[in-house]
């Protein structure tokens, strides 16, 4: 999206998306969601 309007993204840090966070996960890593954070997304 920044690329397409002229902007270079030096760095990106996603810490929280609704009520999802990745605070327990190192870098790289990564997790299955939950059924009840599935839930909660799709509401």
């Amino acid at each position: 999206m920044c690329e397409a309007v002229g902007y270079k993204v030096l760095a990106l840090h996603r810490t929280k998306i609704g009520e999802l966070t990745v605070k327990d996960l190192r870098i790289g890593e990564w997790r299955y969601l939950t059924r009840e954070e599935i839930k909660k997304i799709v509401r």
